[in-house]
């Protein structure tokens, strides 16, 4: 049992030690996956009562209008997925160091769902009555309010799944952490690093004077 603990510890800190040092890579897979996981969930919220997130349809209605279903759904996905990451890597470079939480899992995950929620706000407000509305030649209201409660519902809980995926995989340390786990990770690498100073060292000792 602690040897299973001690080693997904170990494991999860490896990946926010990664995380950390990679910060763009780690927000470009975290939006691929965060935007996979709660497109997913779009289309299961019929399960509970909540309307279909088909937002793959709905971005090709804005790029390919005329296309058939399938260009729609395609084309659109294409678009989806990398709306997905390039909030992903704002959310990493811009938001994420400026929000009041430290680095920690919770700190983090509350980051993510911040995001999320001004994603779905954004969402709401901007782009359903404003490009996907008038793409289908709809008009849902300030808001999106003409669409009912559920929908804005519906909104906002796509968007959670979303900003607290991404803030799963984009799980960096904190800057104190970070050093600390860098250490304990590469102690090879301060080992050689310490040899090498000290043959360097000894080869100054070594070597003449020039002085005659």
């Amino acid at each position: 049992m602690s040897d299973s603990g001690t080693t997904t510890a170990d494991d999860a800190a490896w990946w926010r030690l990664w995380a950390t040092r990679h910060r763009v890579a780690a927000a470009v897979l975290g939006g691929v996956i965060a935007a996979h996981v709660a497109t997913i969930f779009g289309y299961w919220f019929p399960g509970v009562g909540l309307p279909r997130l088909d937002w793959n349809t709905a971005n090709g209605w804005v790029y390919v209008p005329f296309g058939t279903p399938l260009e729609k759904f395609a084309v659109g996905g294409l678009f989806h997925y990398l709306d997905g990451i390039i909030f992903a890597v704002v959310f990493a470079v811009a938001l994420h160091p400026v929000l009041p939480w430290r680095n920690t899992v919770l700190g983090n995950l509350a980051k993510g769902l911040v995001f999320g929620t001004l994603l779905a706000i954004t969402s709401l407000a901007f782009v359903t009555p404003r490009i996907f509305g008038p793409a289908r030649d709809t008009d849902p209201g300030i808001l999106s309010l003409d669409l009912g409660w559920k929908y804005i519902l519906a909104v906002f809980v796509w968007h959670w799944v979303y900003g607290l995926h991404l803030a799963l995989i984009y799980n960096p340390l904190p800057s104190r952490t970070t050093t600390a786990v860098a250490l304990r990770e590469a102690p090879a690498l301060e080992i050689a690093t310490s040899l090498s100073g000290a043959g360097v060292s000894q080869r100054s000792d070594a070597e003449p004077s020039s002085d005659s």
